[in-house]
């Protein structure tokens, strides 16, 4: 009865092993488990049925007889026990002992095997990391071979660069051949790009349809809330104009008041003036008025004599001048206080007027800070939506984009590969024909020679470009590289995470299952001892028992124990081997340990050495960073300009067609002014030739004077003259216009020479001012030059966007392999991951069809055990209603037996008063027969035999009458028996029922431990599918992860692809740009073409115009010779002249009319005059042409240098390119050496994963093999379970059958001793009633009836007697019975309550860890919010900052952009007042604007100097660094001044600045120099704290003294009491008095602590003094002189 209960509660506590064994096993192994216990439990009822039987037999067998057999049996089988008792406990202790060394053995094992899974953990951990490392390896291999692979691709690009020069040099020669065939592979390569443009032109279609639609509905969003904002803009700018209005209002109010209280003022300040006007005039009348009152009333008073009248009037006046005084003083008073009152008004208006201004300050101020915040919100909202689109944008393109091109890119991959080595092979064999033919053409000549150089230097040039441009691209590639590097070590280091997780879980398993191997050991050594203890016990009985041959049946339970003890044996033995092989395996694995510890050291050392590489990258990637940021801002820019440029080009395109309109208009201008130049030489030629005959005719007018003079012809004279005079003036006429027609040719020309300069500067051609200077055969050289550079210029661009083209190529080229790698990588991980959902699906269904089949189980067991629940209440209730029947029935049994027993003792008792007298009556009898005998009296003899007649009649009645109650009590005891006999028979069946009820309630617990049992097993089963969910989840993360890392990679796949879309796209433009090129090339070359004639055309004219030149030098030195003529013909006139001159004045003293004469001479004078202006000209002229020619000169030399130096630079470039080649070449040994290495670590790798498996698969073994041991312990646990409970029921059996067998014993003899007294009591009645027989034997036919009644009554009495006994041993065995359920029930219920608290302990320590993790949960989530507010607090600062900083900037540039506008205006209105002044000047005049011009030229020439100075400033420059930078340098502010400086407001930008190196290298500086002044200031201030701190610690000793003093005057007023204790201190010996007088001396004096403590050295140092000197006394103590 108690197994089963015991079991079902025993299986609870032992969960928390339990568990973890039930949910290793697997299913199988589950259903055998089950299975092997049913058995168990089916063997343990049959045992218990056996058992019942025997207590039976025991029940049927006669107690009479064998009472005392059995005692003496039970007691030898208790001896016999105990004996086995004491000799397995000697057993445990043994086994104990073997077990305790066991355990230690095995938790040597569990060490060892802890660690070697530390090792092993170690080793992995560094293979791990080595893996890492590897893989960082690898990247960086990669990327160097990236970047080894684009220098050859570059290197091939400049090849192919020369090949195409060199192919158009060649197309220039004639050969076509090779046009055709690249015609022919660019028709062949054409048709795929088209199909691309095409395909890219669809997808772009549908991307821009898609951007237009998210634009449209980012745009109406920004619409709705630039409406709303502007509706709060208008709303505010309404109120502040409301406010404005009122303020307005208010203030003109105010206004009105203070001018009218003004008004008022000055009003009642001219009436005031008015008053005191009239008051003083009143004053001065009334003074006037008494005064001559006075001087009236004197002149009486010295009429009248009498001094009465004086010395009345006196005092009269007195009193009128006070009486007016008074008057006056409140009048003044009054106009005082009103005064003060209007000023206090004016005052008070003032105040409100300052009031008001500060009012309207203040709300203008925060209306400008709205604005401001308005205007911030507005950019961070459209800097949001910005970064919405874009994003937006790049998401759209990269879901569309990527299907398609990984399906394209997949196909062109191959056929562009084919055709890239085709193209190399091909442009190799042409590079060798040219470089062949180029070597024959080399040679033809020098021309050829310069012209190549000059292309060289162009195309170094063009070379440096491009690999600036190359090293900006490697710089973007690196930073796309190393974007991919930082998202690969992201996802190692997510990996990493998991693969560590993963190792830690596998570890704490591994010690989980170190920890239940353990138990499981220590079960399984304690399960051995106890199967030992109870072997040893059970063949001890077993020998015992075969001796006294009494049990036959525990043989088999011997035996059955000896196989199970021989089975556990064997387990044990497989155990042993198991910690054998577990050993050997340990062994390896410490084998494999050194190796792989040999491996990690040499792993390791390259593991240092590839450290010391990646910190040398990661100094190159920091540098890198800084440069890649500039890039990258660089880049945006770039892009906008590129834009701007593209616009720009086109514009200069068409300004490049109408310059060249221009320039042919310009020569056919030149050709007209050469022309102008050649008439204007022939009209010189003509007016020389005209002088000379002017001078020839004036030769003959002289002669004709002379003539006129010897003739004395006046009147002929004068006519002559004014003739003369007419010519003169015609001449003079047409000279001036002459002059003025070659001032307009000189102006025409400057013009032409200005226009060509302003050509020249449009087309970016230095011009200096010796250039200015120059000819026009000077300007036409530099155009020519200017036009050749534009074409070179054409050339680059087209030979910079074949290379970009061929670039990005080679990119996409490389991008599509590392695609399809990736792509491949994908599909093998994807299908890695489908096959393992194609598993968790099917043992997910597994598991759901075995939860399903569970649950129906469940359900089953659940309606079962619903009914099996009724069927026992209703059993119960049976059982109870029966008990209740019995005991009722017992009850009215034990009454009736009861009145039996009262009725038999009272009939007893009735015999006995009947016996005793007949026995009277006998004796009456007698005594009547012996007096009968005896008397003679024979008269009373009848009365007396009627008396004893009446008597014998009376007793026979009443015998008759008892007789008949005998009758009817037998009848009665008969009806008794028969009840009790059916009385029996109900016991019987209801004992039937009742043992039928227990074998029911046997079967429903058995029924009920099978349920709790599957329950467990349901339980168990339960958490395995929970473990195996678990297992799921992790999977599912796993799974979760790899879709998060399959995301990853897709988009690193998007990424590349919309990469390589946006190169596909660059590539498409810059192939449309290229054809757009080469037709405007084309174009060009027919431009050019034009050009080259017109050229030559210029190159004859201006061989032309050096003829002319050398010409009109010639003619200049004639012309100067014909000067020196000219003035010597001169000097002749003039002495011809002085003759003249004397002649006329001969003349005139002749002739007195000779005016005209005079006026002839001084028109001579000024045609001198002008002669000679004309001299001085021609001089200047031939100055500035030698200055023209030294420049020339000049020019010439600066050119032939030039020319070295470009030899030289070519000769650099070549020997640049000899080490570029051996850089390549060792480039290739090192990328061969890498890729071995590659294939190493790959080796290395697999090995490695081998390895991993292997371990992997052993350390499953492992947990199969412990999972089969711990269900093997499970089964031998649970087994030696139901033993020892069966032992304990049997033992408790057998004790309650000693217990009853006692009873009875007792029973047995107390009933002996009663027999035995009744024994004796009838031997006694046995004696007397022989005694009565022999003295009468006619009483004996009487009592022999008696007799045979009393021995059928005893019988009677004795039946019912062993009725009783039985009902009362019956009643024991359900007492018995009943305490041992109760048992049971405390058991349990105690069980449960252990349960119940263990489960509340539990459930409390998980709240609290709940509540930990909740506390730690929301702890972190606020660090987290305060990071991220922190981070975007510190964001917007700096984004503040560098708007601010952008602000600045933007005003500086506008403000320099400003004055150098107003400087261009400036220059261009002095140019247009230079143009605009009047050309009807004298040469004089028209020389000096020239001069200024060219003055001005030259003063003008340096703002464009100027300008790019001013933009480098503005570019680059931020006036916050610098001012910080030279405040930092000359006067370091304090701490306090930094913090209360004012911000400045800036105005918000109108464009994004990008910050170069130069700004960050400042921003640097000024950090570094701020963080030094902050650190000087911490010195300081850590100085004056310390300094403070020793202040403070003497104020606080101060401080404490004096309040010691203070609180002494206070117990210094007991001057007695510290006397007292002074001199008891003094005087009493050392110890603990004089340390108890301490605290009081301390109290009234108030010590220090350092006094305190010497006062406690003194009272305890003098008693060690002390102690110390007096064993020194006592050795001195005889002499009694030292003493």
């Amino acid at each position: 009865m108690e197994d089963p209960v015991q079991d079902g509660v025993a299986s609870p506590a032992t969960s928390g092993t339990g568990k973890s064994k039930l949910e290793t096993l697997p299913k199988e192994d589950l259903i055998k488990f089950a299975k092997k216990q049913m058995m168990l439990i089916q063997k343990a009822k049959a045992r218990c049925a056996e058992l019942e039987k025997e207590i039976e037999e025991f029940k049927t067998k006669p107690v009479a007889g064998g009472t005392g057999d059995i005692i003496k049996a039970l007691t030898e089988r208790l001896d016999a026990l105990l004996l086995e008792k004491a000799e397995s406990e000697q057993q445990c202790l043994y086994l104990k002992k073997e077990n305790i060394k066991m355990k230690q053995e095995v938790e040597d094992s569990i060490t060892k095997m802890e660690d070697v899974h530390k090792e092993f953990e170690q080793s992995q951990g560094n293979y791990v990391k080595e893996i890492e490392n590897l893989k960082n390896e690898l990247m960086a291999v990669h990327s160097k071979h990236s970047e080894d692979k684009a220098s050859l691709q570059k290197e091939l690009e400049e090849a192919t660069k020369k090949q195409l020069e060199l192919s158009e040099q060649l197309k220039f020669q004639g050969n076509c051949e090779d046009n055709v065939k690249k015609l022919q592979e660019i028709q062949n390569i054409k048709p795929v790009f088209e199909e691309q443009i095409l395909y890219l032109q669809k997808q772009l279609s549908t991307a821009t349809n898609e951007k237009e639609q998210e634009i449209t509905h980012l745009q109406e969003v920004i619409e709705a809330n630039s409406q709303r904002y502007q509706k709060d803009i208008n709303c505010l700018q309404e109120e502040i104009l409301q406010l404005k209005v009122a303020h307005q209002e208010e203030v003109k109010d105010l206004m009105c008041q203070i001018e009218a209280s003004a008004k008022e003022r000055e009003a009642e300040v001219s009436n005031l003036n008015q008053l005191k006007e009239n008051l003083v005039r009143q004053c001065e009348a009334s003074v006037k008025n008494i005064q001559e009152k006075y001087e009236c009333e004197l002149e009486n008073l010295e009429n009248v004599p009498d001094a009465n009248h004086e010395n009345q009037m006196c005092p009269m006046l007195l009193q009128e001048e006070a009486f007016v005084e008074q008057v006056v003083n409140e009048k003044i008073k009054h106009l005082e206080n009103t005064l003060k009152e209007l000023e206090s008004q004016h005052s008070i208006l003032k105040d409100e007027v300052t009031y008001m201004n500060n009012l309207k300050l203040k709300l203008e101020l925060d209306a400008q800070h709205i604005k401001d915040e308005f205007f911030h919100e507005r950019e961070d909202l459209e800097f949001k939506i910005n970064e919405l689109l874009l994003a937006k944008e790049e998401q759209s393109c990269v879901i569309e984009k990527l299907k398609s091109e990984l399906e394209d890119s997949n196909k062109q991959f191959c056929c562009i590969v084919e055709q890239h080595n085709k193209e190399v092979q091909r442009l190799k064999e042409q590079h060798q024909k040219e470089i062949s033919e180029l070597t024959e053409t080399f040679l033809s000549g020098s021309e050829k020679e310069k012209l190549t150089l000059m292309f060289e230097i162009q195309g170094l040039k063009e070379q440096c470009e491009n690999l600036q441009q190359e090293k900006q691209e490697a710089i973007l590639n690196y930073e796309s590289l190393r974007e991919i590097m930082e998202i690969l070590q992201t996802e190692l280091g997510e990996s990493a995470g998991k693969i560590s997780q993963e190792f830690e879980s596998m570890k704490q398993q591994q010690a989980s299952d170190v920890n239940e191997l353990q138990q499981k050991l220590r079960t399984a050594f304690n399960e051995k001892d106890a199967l030992l203890e109870t072997v040893n016990r059970l063949q001890r009985e077993n020998e015992k028992l075969s001796q006294q041959e009494l049990v036959p049946e525990l043989e088999n339970t011997i035996k059955s124990l000896q196989e199970k003890n021989e089975v556990c044996l064997v387990s044990l033995s497989q155990r042993d081997t198991m910690l054998q092989e577990l050993e050997a395996k340990i062994s390896s694995l410490t084998e494999e340990k050194n190796d792989f510890i040999s491996k990690i050291k040499t792993s390791h050392e390259e593991m240092d050495n590839l450290h010391k590489k990646c910190e040398r990258e990661e100094r190159l990637i920091v540098e890198l960073r800084g440069k890649v940021e500039q890039t990258s801002h660089c880049n945006s820019e770039l892009e906008q300009k590129v834009n701007e440029l593209r616009g720009e080009l086109e514009e200069t395109l068409k300004e490049k067609d109408q310059n060249n309109q221009k320039l042919e208009k310009l020569m056919v201008q030149l050709k007209t002014v050469s022309e102008d130049q050649e008439a204007l030489s022939s009209e010189v030629k003509s007016l020389y030739e005209e002088n000379n005959r002017l001078s020839s005719e004036k030769n003959q007018l002289n002669r004709d004077l002379e003539v006129l003079l010897s003739q004395k012809e006046d009147v002929m004279l004068k006519e002559h003259i004014s003739e003369l005079e007419k010519k003169l003036q015609v001449t003079i006429t047409e000279r001036d216009n002459l002059s003025t027609l070659f001032e307009n040719e000189q102006v025409q020309k400057l013009f032409v020479k200005t226009q060509l300069y302003g050509f020249l500067k449009q087309m970016e051609s230095k011009v200096s001012e010796e250039d200015e200077e120059q000819d026009v055969v000077n300007i036409l050289q530099a155009v020519g030059e200017s036009l050749a550079k534009i074409n070179e210029e054409k050339h680059n661009l087209i030979f910079q966007y074949d290379e970009r083209v061929a670039e990005l190529e080679k990119k996409i080229k490389c991008l599509q392999e590392e695609n399809a790698v990736q792509h491949e990588e994908l599909q093998s991980l994807l299908r890695d991951h489908e096959q393992e959902k194609v598993l968790l699906r099917k043992e997910l269904e597994e598991t759901l069809s075995h939860k399903e089949a569970l649950q129906s189980d469940l359900l089953e067991m659940k309606n079962a055990n619903e009914k099996t629940r009724l069927e026992n209440q209703n059993l119960l209730s049976q059982v109870e209603e029966a008990s209740q029947n019995l005991h009722s029935k017992n009850k009215t049994q034990n009454e009736k037996e009861q009145s039996f027993v009262r009725e038999l003792e009272n009939l007893r008792l009735s015999q006995e008063q009947k016996e005793a007298e007949l026995q009277d009556v006998r004796a009456e009898l007698l005594l009547l027969k012996d007096s009968l005998e005896k008397s003679p009296v024979e008269n009373d003899q009848p009365s007396l035999v009627k008396e004893l007649e009446e008597k014998i009649g009376y007793l026979e009645k009443e015998s008759k009458e008892k007789e008949e109650k005998i009758n009817k009590i037998k009848l009665v005891a008969v009806k008794a028996k028969k009840e009790l006999d059916s009385s029996k028979r109900e016991a019987q069946t209801l004992r039937e029922e009742l043992e039928s009820v227990r074998s029911e309630k046997d079967q429903l617990s058995t029924s009920m431990r099978d349920l709790i049992q599957g329950a467990e097993s349901y339980k168990n089963l339960l958490l395995e599918y929970d473990k195996q969910s678990e297992q799921l989840d992790v999977e599912k993360e796993r799974a979760n992860n790899f879709e998060h890392h399959i995301e990853e990679l897709t988009r690193q796949l998007r990424n590349s692809t919309f990469q390589c879309e946006k190169l596909n796209s660059d590539n498409e433009d810059l192939l449309a740009r290229i054809e757009t090129l080469q037709s405007n090339a084309k174009l060009l070359e027919v431009q050019i073409l034009e050009v080259q004639k017109a050229k030559a055309v210029a190159d004859k004219e201006l061989e032309a115009e050096k003829l002319q030149k050398e010409q009109k030098i010639k003619e200049h030195a004639s012309s100067v010779n014909e000067l020196e003529e000219l003035q010597l013909q001169l000097q002749k006139e003039k002495k011809q002249l002085q003759k003249t001159m004397q002649e006329l004045e001969l003349v005139r003293k002749d002739a007195q009319q000779t005016t005209l004469m005079n006026m002839e001479i001084a028109d001579y004078e000024r045609l001198m005059k002008e002669l000679n202006q004309k001299l001085a000209n021609k001089n200047s002229k031939i100055e500035d042409l030698e200055q023209e020619i030294k420049i020339q000169k000049q020019k010439q030399e600066t050119l032939q240098e030039e020319m070295a130096s470009l030899q030289s630079s070519v000769q650099q470039s070549e020997e640049k390119n000899t080490k570029i080649k051996q850089l390549l070449v060792k480039t290739k040994k090192e990328l061969a050496d890498s890729k071995q290495a590659e294939t190493d670590h790959l080796i290395l790798q697999a090995s490695l994963k081998g390895e991993l498996e292997a371990s992997q698969q052993q350390v499953e073994v492992y947990k199969i093999q412990l999972a089969d041991i711990t269900s093997e312990k499970h089964k031998v646990h649970e087994q030696l379970k139901t033993s020892a409970d069966q032992h304990q029921r049997t033992l408790s059996a057998y004790q309650q059958k000693v217990t009853a067998l006692q009873e009875e014993c007792h029973a047995a003899k107390a009933e002996q001793a009663t027999i035995a007294s009744e024994f004796e009591n009838y031997k006694v009645r046995v004696h007397n009633v022989l005694k009565q027989q022999k003295n009468k034997s006619v009483s004996q036919t009487e009592t022999e009836g008696a007799k045979q009644e009393r021995e059928h009554l005893e019988m009677l009495i004795d039946q019912l007697k062993i009725k009783l006994q039985d009902t009362q041993n019956n009643l024991q065995i359900n007492v018995s019975e009943l305490q041992m359920l109760q048992s049971e029930h405390d058991t349990l219920l105690e069980r449960h309550n252990k349960m119940l608290q263990e489960t509340v302990s539990k459930e409390a320590e998980l709240r609290e860890k709940l509540c930990s993790i909740q506390s730690e949960n929301m702890m972190l989530k606020s660090e987290h919010a305060q990071t991220v507010s922190q981070l975007t607090s510190q964001n917007e600062v700096l984004r503040s900052s560098f708007r601010d900083q952008v602000r600045h900037l933007q005003e500086e540039h506008r403000k320099t952009m400003e004055t150098l506008q107003q400087q261009l205006s400036k220059v261009e209105a002095q140019l247009f007042q230079l143009k605009s002044e009047p050309t009807t000047r004298s040469p004089a005049s028209s020389h000096q604007p020239l001069k200024n011009l060219r003055e001005r030229r030259s003063t003008d020439l340096p703002l464009p100097d100027m300008y790019t100075i001013t933009r480098e400033e503005g570019e680059g420059m931020e006036t916050t660094d610098t001012e910080s930078v030279s405040s930092s340098g000359t006067h370091t502010q304090s701490l306090e001044q930094l913090l209360n400086s004012p911000e400045t407001k800036l105005d918000p930008p109108l464009w994004h600045a990008e910050f170069t190196k130069e700004e960050l290298v400042q921003k640097l500086s000024s950090t570094t120099k701020s963080a030094d002044h902050l650190n000087v200031l911490l010195r300081e201030t850590e100085a004056t704290n310390a300094i403070l701190m020793e202040q403070i610690k003497l104020l606080k000793s101060e401080i404490r003294r004096l309040e010691r003093n203070q609180e002494r005057e206070k117990s210094v007023a007991n001057l007695e009491y510290l006397k007292n204790v002074l001199l008891q201190f003094i005087f009493l010996k050392p110890g603990s008095e004089k340390e108890r007088l301490l605290p009081v001396i301390d109290t009234m004096l108030q010590l220090s602590p350092e006094e305190k403590g010497k006062l406690a050295v003194i009272a305890q140092g003098e008693e060690e003094n002390a102690s110390r000197s007096s064993g020194w006394a006592s050795y001195l103590h005889s002499w009694s002189g030292l003493r």
